[in-house]
């Protein structure tokens, strides 16, 4: 069995959710490739099956936003992300973007309608795709991570980049991701200067540039290798993460598997990873000051510190490993 990932890189986690599946599939004996299209390709759907050698293969899997055009001989698996038509999310959306995603609305309806199977990366996201295009067919398989990679590890030692290391006295908190509107990063600087000079926050440098984060107890990292993202999730103390909308929450996963607490909003998927007041706390959108007193009880306690660190291990070894995320997709490509 062959299977085709067609790409125009977005530069976010859907990125990293294809690496991750091909990886994980060839590592299982299932040939999957990657095949590079042009980043603007992404935005005309319908040249890229033009430019897409689909020659040889068995199964070609995108995702909702360009799978249609793909639609021929070859069965069609698509894999909805976010769904940025969510009815929430429309308060926080520029007027150039609205008018983009009535685009990609049209394309993923598409998409939907001719492919073979449809995969949700979360329970909300499979309501949603009932909710905005009346689909009540798609399959449930959440992301997965590597949990062999992103673990829990002793710091003491860790030699951690003079560049990105703040005083060890303060309470150290970690955002990893792109810092859009969408994930809450107009948020970062009002939260730390909410909690004030006992509290840091290293921010990574995602992959596209962060915005929205003038604060003096705000360090950048820059761009992280895979090894130092480890390493600074296992350096935080909290994982803070006040999103507005994710289909799953890849970075939520990272920190739980590496034995941290996350504090986090209330909405979309958010708690289906994160069990609140028990890995964590979950916040009302937006409410600058419930993020800060759920980080400060955190803070304050290390024992739930390391209790909600324990819990979030297992929930991920349970729930999220990258392993059960490829069998699963195998288990679809076998019965296309």
């Amino acid at each position: 069995m062959k299977i085709l990932f067609p790409l125009a890189k977005a530069d976010s986690g859907s990125d990293v959710f294809t690496y991750n599946l091909v990886s994980g599939l060839n590592n299982s004996s299932i040939q999957a490739d990657i095949q590079y299209l042009p980043k603007w390709s992404g935005y005309v759907p319908s040249i890229m099956k033009k430019i897409c050698k689909t020659t040889g293969y068995n199964i070609i899997h995108s995702n909702t936003w360009n799978g249609y055009p793909f639609k021929n001989n070859l069965p069609l698996i698509v894999t909805e992300h976010h769904l940025v038509h969510d009815p929430i999310f429309q308060p926080y959306k520029t007027s150039l973007q609205r008018l983009y995603h009535s685009y990609i609305f049209q394309c993923e309806k598409k998409s939907i309608n001719v492919a073979d199977s449809v995969i949700s990366i979360s329970n909300y996201t499979k309501n949603k795709i009932e909710e905005v295009f009346g689909y009540s067919d798609s399959i449930l398989i959440y992301n997965g991570i590597d949990e062999n990679i992103f673990k829990p590890f002793d710091v003491e030692n860790q030699k951690i980049d003079s560049n990105n290391v703040v005083p060890s006295k303060k309470t150290m908190l970690f955002f990893s991701g792109n810092a859009t509107i969408r994930k809450g990063g107009d948020l970062l600087p009002k939260i730390m200067n909410e909690l004030g000079e006992n509290y840091s926050l290293l921010i990574s440098g995602g992959l596209r540039k962060n915005t929205h984060l003038n604060a003096p107890n705000i360090v950048s990292t820059g761009k992280l290798s895979f090894q130092e993202l480890v390493e600074i999730y296992n350096y935080a103390d909290i994982f803070l993460f006040p999103t507005r909308l994710e289909g799953f929450g890849l970075s939520v996963a990272e920190a739980m598997a590496c034995g941290k607490p996350v504090v986090t909003t209330d909405c979309s998927s958010m708690p289906e990873l994160v069990v609140d007041g028990k890995g964590g706390f979950l916040c009302e959108m937006d409410n600058v000051k419930d993020f800060a007193e759920s980080i400060r009880i955190i803070a304050e306690d290390s024992s739930l510190r390391r209790e909600m660190g324990i819990f979030n291990r297992k929930r991920v070894e349970k729930k999220f490993t990258l392993d059960r995320m490829v069998q699963e997709y195998i288990k679809e490509y076998k019965k296309l």
